[in-house]
């Protein structure tokens, strides 16, 4: 397994075969199948496996697949399974990055979330949070394969945050299959929206890459993943629901959060990121089965959407991106965040500081520190107040990042953005990490 940094900015460009010769719809065993699913698959030709010149994949590939994770002592039932893998969806992307794979290609497999994909309370956490581990099966499977592993978890974060990052996070690697993860960090109202944007501009990205939505949840049930697996649904994108497997696992007694959980009730330990890797593995491995059998129309995004979408041209703009309208006592200087890039603005006497943007939204990536330092500061635009930044994390778990939407319309224009330390702010430390931006 290959793994690239993410601060690393070169592009590799994958030249890509087109192999689909016929076009044929079925669904995996016991699931349901996705609407880019063509209602004239019982009319088209069934003789995929006639001789062996039509297999996708050598059959003894299949045979000789890899398992799915071992999850140890924890027992995973065929209700957790039925449940986990909650609808396959098109899965023509997908299996056509499994037959580049057994043709020994090179396969480029990123994951894009928050602290759980980024591996925290899993150890040790860089080989056993379920990326790795889902992506250790991807290469036991296809020995001859180069497989490329792309870690953008990044705590705290949600999918606001995820879709203005994902070009310099993701796409910029040219991904052949992406893992979005944000069901426990996604709550605000706009969230919906930016979750179908982040999908749908993974979809429409030059790579066409496969998606899988992983819907995660917590001990007590909080989770986004209902919202999350519509908009999956709308797009036909594969979707593994974790947070049932907890809700229903609790519900009929096969499963307690110890079993999976952290203390926290919100991470996963090491039993928790193997039976995720398993849900994923497992279907992995049903697809594999069925690819000599079972075809998909050619993937179409959808024009037609649940929210408006506005988010999928977007991006985060750092320091050596952008240059403020003005700024007072702000200093460009690296600010330690988990972010890709940490070049930002900072001052420690309560300067000010101002962009002009012109986009359909825009907001502020400023970072929040536990040592009470940090103030508040006031967001005008176009002179008008829209909200108040708080960077005071006193009590926080620890320093972070975090954000505030500025404006957002239908339509590109020119704004005004000014930050000024609030009247009653309590400290005069602010760091600005990066300006989002959706055109």
């Amino acid at each position: 397994m290959k793994c690239i940094p993410l601060i690393k900015n070169i592009v590799r460009y994958i030249s890509v075969s087109v192999v689909l010769s016929i076009f044929l719809i079925s669904t995996l065993s016991g699931c349901h199948v996705g609407q880019n699913d063509s209602a004239d698959a019982d009319t088209l030709s069934a003789n995929m496996t006639e001789t062996s010149a039509d297999n996708r994949v050598s059959p003894d590939l299949i045979t000789t697949m890899a398992a799915p994770t071992d999850t140890g002592s924890l027992t995973v039932t065929e209700e957790m399974i039925n449940t986990g893998i909650q609808n396959p969806g098109n899965l023509y992307r997908l299996m056509n990055v499994m037959e580049r794979a057994a043709h020994g290609e090179e396969i480029t497999i990123a994951y894009i979330g928050g602290s759980i994909t980024d591996g925290s309370s899993a150890s040790p956490k860089d080989t056993s949070c379920y990326a790795y581990l889902s992506t250790k099966w991807w290469e036991d499977t296809f020995p001859d394969a180069t497989i490329n592993y792309i870690n953008a978890g990044i705590g705290a974060t949600d999918s606001y945050l995820g879709v203005h990052r994902l070009q310099d996070d993701v796409l910029i690697y040219e991904p052949d299959l992406v893992i979005t993860e944000f069901s426990v960090n996604d709550y605000r109202s706009w969230n919906k929206e930016t979750y179908e944007s982040l999908l749908r501009a993974i979809l429409l990205s030059d790579s066409e890459p496969a998606v899988i939505a992983l819907l995660l949840g917590t001990e007590q049930d909080y989770n986004y993943a209902a919202e999350h697996a519509q908009v999956a649904f709308k797009l036909s994108v594969s979707t593994i629901n974790y947070a049932s497997v907890l809700s229903e696992g609790r519900k009929n007694g096969t499963l307690s959060w110890e079993d999976v959980g952290n203390p926290d009730g919100v991470h996963p330990a090491n039993g928790g990121h193997a039976l995720i890797a398993h849900l994923l593995t497992q279907f992995y491995c049903n697809v594999l089965s069925e690819i000599n059998t079972t075809a998909y129309p050619e993937y179409v995004v959808t024009e037609d959407t649940l929210t408006k979408s506005r988010y999928e041209n977007a991006d985060l703009l750092y320091a050596s991106d952008i240059s403020p309208a003005a700024t007072y006592d702000f200093a460009l200087t690296n600010i330690p965040s988990a972010l890709s890039h940490t070049d930002g603005w900072v001052t420690t006497i309560g300067g000010t500081i101002s962009f002009e943007l012109t986009s359909r939204e825009a907001g502020i990536v400023f970072y929040q520190t536990t040592d009470g330092m940090s103030g508040q500061y006031d967001v005008y635009v176009d002179g008008v107040c829209v909200t108040t930044i708080d960077a005071d994390y006193s009590g926080g778990w620890g320093n972070c990042c975090d954000y505030v939407e500025c404006y957002k319309n239908d339509i590109s224009e020119t704004h005004l953005i000014e930050l000024k330390p609030s009247g009653d702010s309590t400290g005069d430390f602010f760091a600005i990490c990066g300006i989002c931006v959706g055109y």
